[in-house]
């Protein structure tokens, strides 16, 4: 088949694309959002299983010389590692993700070709900024930069570009979505594109917090601009962003479960109205819930505490639709693969099919992060273990869990069809993903009874004087699923390089997406106004007063990791 042409010219609403392959422009756009976000996974994943061994004090006792490759500073590294995996990989693997659905079900081009690739090069330079930033040990700030920690501007220039570069991205879409919308009135969007223009709607909300803070506090800060700023008010804005940025990651995954996974295993959604629900659900109360993550700061208020603990509780419904919404069409699945007992449809499932396979073991991460994340909803046990390494349990449980494997299985069908050839090996990629699954079953329970024993996060505990012996045992099985997760890791970047290069059989198995939304579904849900508006009520309501109250409280100079002296 012959699909490197120029798109054909037709009307927008009848363009045509292939089933087993993408069209050139398609293929040059997505490819380069999927495959650039592959390659900060790949950078920033490479960090992780050193800090893993770093941390374990029984590789400290036996390898007392051993340190993390490329960086000698603990935090350097922590730092790739939270950034890469969890701005820069996110945000280009979602972009380009959101670029191929939106254009296949509305079956149209996107509303402006040049806007896109504007605002990939912004990001991309934003990518090329905070690498150097970072790797010139100038930007050791971690992946939440809290000031009075102060980075290179090109640190905060790069996170900028990225911003706004995505701000571009939702634009485009919004545009797509309107073009559609006036030549199909009374038609249901898919709804894929009804959950992607639902998490742009959101993100563009949350990301105001932290353009606000960059842009007016800590840009200025590095510049010599300002003297001091207010650390209170700068974790303040950044959690305004921090919270809902979960569920930007999370949505895409849930776009994945809902409308590609059904057609995978070969069942029908159970119901596509109930997930519109859940999508809505997501975006409306995913923006007033940023508190629980500043229940140990002093400059917050009980009743704002409160408020934004009845939120998060809130929030965990959707998932609980979704939980049953997707159980009862896997359900279906597995009585079709001969499951008769009550429960037998969970293991009558296709485990051998690499795509099917990381989005169950996504799933089965899932329940674990989720549940735990419920725990941290509570005040008091959010007091309890907010500053220990039971969060970055819960944090992998669901980004490098439910999120991660969930992409990685999306790349495993869109890095085909970008290259046009099929997946190098699927023996490989289900031993990559079945030890990304074990290693990080182990990984987040080590992690989480290790916070439990008290063991703090962000901390080098290779140069602490003492671990709580009752800690050490857990430190040491993270160890252990930081070899497994490297192997898993040397996999996946095995299989990709092996899919663009060497693959050499056709693809045969085409793009799982919808281009016709069910008469069924109720139209009033696509009134956007309606629902951006009480978003913003909803923001104003708990976010205005935790912004008040924070007003003037602190004034900090600015600090660099390798300086205790304040900055001139």
């Amino acid at each position: 088949m012959q699909v490197a042409s120029p798109l054909p010219q037709r009307q927008p609403s009848s363009l045509a694309f292939p089933k087993l392959a993408m069209l050139m422009e398609e293929r040059t756009l997505v490819g380069a959002h999927v495959l650039t976000g592959m390659l900060a996974l790949l950078l920033g994943s490479l960090m992780g299983p050193f800090q893993t061994f770093r941390r374990s004090p029984f590789v400290k006792e036996a390898f007392p010389d051993l340190q993390i490759p490329f960086f000698s500073f603990y935090y350097q590294a922590l730092t790739i590692h939270g950034v890469m995996n969890a701005l820069f990989f996110t945000t280009f693997f979602i972009v380009g993700f959101t670029y191929f659905i939106t254009q296949r079900s509305l079956e149209r081009p996107l509303w402006n070709r040049t806007l896109a690739w504007v605002s990939y090069a912004m990001m991309f330079v934003g990518l090329a900024l905070v690498l150097f930033a970072i790797g010139s040990g100038q930007a050791s700030v971690l992946y939440t930069f809290y000031p009075s920690l102060v980075a290179h501007p090109t640190f905060y220039i790069g996170l900028v570009l990225l911003v706004v570069g995505s701000w571009l991205v939702g634009a485009n879409v919004f545009m797509t979505y309107a073009a559609w919308r006036k030549e199909h009135p009374g038609e249901r969007v898919p709804l894929a594109v009804f959950a992607a223009i639902a998490n742009f709607i959101m993100w563009i909300v949350a990301t105001f917090g932290v353009a606000v803070e960059v842009l007016f506090m800590l840009l200025p800060l590095s510049l010599g601009w300002l003297k001091t700023t207010d650390p209170q008010m700068g974790r303040v804005l950044f959690w305004f962003f921090g919270h809902p940025l979960v569920y930007f990651w999370l949505i895409p995954a849930y776009i994945s479960w809902y409308t590609m996974l059904p057609k995978q295993v070969g069942s029908k959604l159970f119901s596509d109205g109930l997930a519109r629900v859940a999508f809505l659900m997501l975006v409306i109360f995913s923006v007033p819930v940023g508190v629980h993550h500043l229940f140990s700061d002093p400059g917050v208020s009980s009743v704002m505490k409160g408020i934004h603990t009845v939120f998060t509780f809130v929030v965990a419904v959707p998932s609980f639709l979704t939980a049953f919404n997707i159980g009862a069409t896997l359900e279906r699945a597995g009585r079709q693969r001969g499951a008769r007992r009550a429960l037998d449809w969970l293991w009558h499932q296709d485990f051998g099919n690499p795509v099917v396979a990381a989005q169950l073991a996504g799933m089965i991460l899932f329940i674990a992060g989720g549940f735990s994340g419920i725990i941290q909803a509570s005040l008091t046990l959010n007091i309890a273990l907010h500053n220990t390494s039971w969060v970055p349990g819960h944090f992998h449980m669901t980004l490098a869990g439910a999120v991660t494997l969930t992409y990685i299985g999306i790349a495993y069908w869109i890095v085909p069809l970008i290259r046009n050839r099929a997946l190098w090996s699927k023996k490989v990629a289900l031993a990559q993903i079945y030890t990304w699954l074990v290693g990080m079953l182990i990984f987040g329970h080590g992690m989480g009874a290790a916070g439990i024993a008290g063991v703090p996060r962000r901390t080098d505990l290779s140069n602490a004087p003492y671990v709580n012996p009752d800690a050490a045992f857990f430190l040491n099985t993270s160890a252990i699923s930081g070899v497994i997760l490297l192997i898993s890791l040397v996999l996946l970047l095995v299989n990709l390089v092996g899919t663009l290069f060497f693959s050499k059989e056709p693809v045969t198995e085409g793009a799982p997406v919808d281009t016709v939304g069910p008469a069924g579904s109720p139209l009033w849900l696509e009134r956007w106004g309606l629902w951006v508006g009480i978003i913003l009520v909803l923001a104003a309501v708990a976010w205005l007063p935790v912004v008040a109250d924070a007003l003037g409280t602190f004034a900090s100079p600015g600090y660099t990791p390798f300086v205790p002296n304040p900055l001139k």
